[in-house]
C-alpha cells in the first residue's frame, strides 16, 4: 500500500503570478513614495533652523565646525554647522566679501590644495557672472 502514494503540487502557477505582481506593485509604490517623500525629507534636513542660524552668522559656524573636526561632542550642532559651512563653501555671492568667505570654508570643508581652492572659486564665479544659454535666447540680462 505505501507503493501507491503519490506526492503532487498543492499550488498552481497562478499563486506564484499573483506572488510577482503584488511585489512588482509593491516595489513599484515603494519607488514612487521614495521619489515623493525623500526630497521633502532631505530639505528639512538641510534647512533645518539651526542650519539657517549657522548661515546667517558664518564666523560661529567656522568655529563650531572647526571644534567638531577634533572634538564632535554636539553632533546636532555639528551637523548643522557642517551644513552651514557646505553652503557657503558654495554660495554664489561673487563680491570680494563673498570670495573671501567662500575661500574660508572651502578651506575648512573640502581637502585641496590652495591653488586649486582658488582656481574653483574663479571658475565658479566666472560661470555665475555669464548668462545661461537660456538668458541669451530669451534675451534677459543678468
Amino acid at each position: 500500500m505505501a507503493g501507491n502514494i503519490r506526492c503532487e503540487p498543492i499550488s498552481s502557477g497562478a499563486g506564484i503570478m499573483r506572488f510577482r505582481y503584488i511585489a512588482l506593485t509593491g516595489m513599484i509604490m515603494l519607488a514612487i513614495a521614495s521619489a515623493v517623500l525623500l526630497p521633502g525629507i532631505f530639505a528639512q534636513l538641510k534647512n533645518s533652523p539651526d542650519a539657517a542660524y549657522y548661515k546667517n552668522h558664518p564666523d560661529l559656524a567656522y568655529n563650531v565646525f572647526s571644534g567638531c573636526k577634533s572634538h564632535p561632542d554636539n553632533v546636532g550642532n555639528c551637523y548643522a554647522a557642517y551644513n552651514a559651512a557646505v553652503d557657503l563653501a558654495d554660495s554664489d555671492d561673487c563680491s570680494p566679501a563673498g570670495r573671501v568667505i567662500k575661500h574660508r570654508f572651502k578651506r575648512l570643508v573640502e581637502h585641496a590644495k590652495e591653488e586649486y581652492i582658488n582656481e574653483e572659486i574663479i571658475s565658479d564665479c566666472e560661470t555665475n557672472s555669464k548668462p545661461s544659454l537660456f538668458e541669451k535666447i530669451m534675451g534677459y540680462n543678468s
